[in-house]
């Protein structure tokens, strides 16, 4: 029941970041792309550009030179009304194998913030979550840097 809910949230955040421009950023993103705030270790907090739909896709930093190659993705579901995680999903370039001698800089943001009854979109809510509750849905990615 519990690696359902996962795998339904997971897709749903996704599609809700595809489909909502992700996080709030300064501008319209051009088309076909998305624009992501994020804050990185070695950079602090940057906006990225980045393709709709692509998870594994190269994110262009914004007003600045450069781009990250993400190789790393932890996204995590968390009722902030009732402080429970109710989804957490990790996945890796190549399984985890891909681009291991370069280093990588962390970067985390919120793609999600709102009420459970738009993130779920009026479907069935999970247990003990009210339509209400404050939903925050973060990610953590782990990405190669290149000027």
């Amino acid at each position: 029941m519990q690696r359902g809910l996962l795998c339904g949230v997971a897709t749903m955040a996704a599609a809700l970041a595809m489909f909502t421009g992700g996080a709030a950023a300064s501008g319209p993103a051009p088309p076909g792309k998305e624009l992501i705030d994020l804050d990185c270790e070695a950079l602090g907090p940057v906006t990225v550009s980045v393709s709709r739909g692509d998870s594994n896709g190269v994110g262009q930093i914004v007003g600045e030179k450069g781009h990250g190659i993400p190789v790393a993705f932890t996204t995590t579901v968390t009722d902030v009304t009732t402080d429970t995680v109710l989804a957490s999903s990790s996945s890796a370039v190549g399984g985890g194998h891909a681009h291991r001698n370069q280093a990588t800089t962390s970067c985390s943001g919120v793609l999600f913030a709102g009420p459970a009854s738009v993130l779920f979109g009026g479907g069935p809510l999970p247990p003990g979550v009210a339509a209400t509750d404050t939903i925050e849905v973060s990610i953590v990615v782990d990405v190669i840097l290149k000027p």
